[in-house]
């Protein structure tokens, strides 16, 4: 597909102009005429050579921009307004221009002939692919307002529920931030003197001492091979974070963190039930909601975990019994998904199920303070201990020293 920089006129006369990706010339030209547009201007647009953006300089728009533009084109499109013209009205209200350039890019995709959920594959790093199923699967059903509500809902609460981990965390983080700073401090400013002094009174450093004034000596001197060797671990340990060993290694390290990795298995069951619930709820086949649900989860160790009950489910087995191969699914989990599946309601249960982590999930965020308290004790000993036995053994020494002559 290429991209070509386009003027034509509407039957009404109107002028409008853009850019549009199309297999050829041709191909756009039959697409306008289709349309009833006249072509003024067509050409393609020279690509050049990009250099790909770093990351953490990509333009992104804010999750809660995006919970707010679903919101309000559910509302309008709930409202009997069209689709092109709700989001034509969305995008007046809209203050990122970020968001705002995508959802113009969306309604010229859509007035080209495109579905909705065609145009926001188009933009990965703005929709998920859960959001793409989902909107594809509410376009069949004709639940396209009640999907992008749902949508919105779900964006609103995972939102809420960062923001609580951001808080939850502050202190700890801030905690040990402090000792750092303090450490390095002592390391290059304290230590360092008394290397001279106990020299002129012929006395000899503690071992601590010497420890932490050579560590003091390493940085300042080779500091040039410190951050290099930085750089280098880090550049390696995202390399290998991102190869698919890399992830399952360390998503499987997440699991079994004391305190974090209960926390991170909670989430990540409760965002697993939630989203295939709004996938069954959106007509999507049970089978198809776990393979996108593998395919969008932040843990690769559990999307294994689905993938492979799919499969057991597409070889004639139950929901419920092909999770009991999986020790990462608790029994009552099973239990409700075995309920639902004898009822006829999984949707329901799957809902509860997410309700169940999800309040799990709250109580350990309200009480992680006092879980973390033990670890940040600990870590605090040690930073004493070891500033303690570096700044004052040397001082008692010295005094001894003085006192002894």
């Amino acid at each position: 597909m290429s991209k070509f920089k386009f003027k034509a006129r509407k039957e009404t006369g109107e002028l409008i102009e853009g850019e549009i990706e199309s297999s050829s010339f041709e191909t756009l030209k039959y697409d306008f005429s289709a349309k009833g547009y006249t072509p003024v201007f067509i050409e393609k647009k020279f690509e050049g050579i990009s250099i790909p953006k770093l990351w953490v300089f990509k333009e992104r728009a804010e999750a809660k921009e995006v919970s707010i533009f679903f919101r309000q084109l559910s509302s309008m499109f709930s409202a009997g307004v069209p689709l092109f013209e709700s989001l034509t009205l969305v995008q007046e209200q809209i203050g990122s221009p970020f968001l705002k350039k995508i959802v113009k890019d969306l309604s010229r995709e859509i007035e080209f002939g495109s579905t909705f959920s065609q145009a926001l594959s188009k933009h990965p790093f703005v929709f998920s692919r859960l959001v793409v199923v989902m909107v594809e699967a509410a376009e069949n059903g004709g639940i396209l307002g009640e999907v992008l509500k749902r949508i919105s809902w779900q964006m609103e609460k995972d939102i809420k529920l960062q923001l609580k981990i951001k808080g939850a965390l502050r202190y700890p983080v801030m905690v040990v931030i402090a000792l750092i700073i303090a450490f390095v401090f002592a390391v290059t400013f304290i230590i360092p003197k008394f290397t001279a002094v106990f020299r002129a009174a012929g006395g000899a450093l503690p071992l601590p001492t010497r420890i932490l004034i050579w560590l003091n000596f390493f940085v300042i001197n080779y500091w040039g091979a410190v951050l290099t060797g930085g750089i280098i671990l880090f550049v390696g340990g995202r390399m290998y974070c991102n190869t698919p060993f890399g992830m399952k290694k360390i998503d499987t390290l997440k699991l079994k963190l004391p305190i974090l990795g209960s926390l991170v298995l909670k989430l990540s069951l409760s965002r697993f039930f939630r989203m295939l619930s709004s996938m069954i709820s959106s007509g999507i086949p049970l089978t198809r909601g776990l393979e996108v649900a593998s395919e969008v989860s932040n843990n690769v160790f559990l999307s294994e975990n689905i993938i492979s009950i799919k499969n057991i489910i597409t070889s004639g087995s139950s929901f419920s019994d092909a999770m009991k191969n999986f020790p990462i699914f608790p029994s009552v989990s099973v239990h409700m998904i075995s309920v639902g599946e004898q009822s006829g309601d999984l949707e329901n249960m799957l809902t509860k199920n997410a309700d169940y982590f999800d309040e799990e999930t709250d109580y350990m965020i309200d009480n992680l303070m006092t879980l973390l308290e033990p670890v940040l004790i600990f870590i605090l000993a040690i930073f004493v201990t070891v500033l303690a036995l570096g700044i004052f053994l040397p001082t008692w020494n010295l005094m001894n020293l003085y006192m002894g002559r």
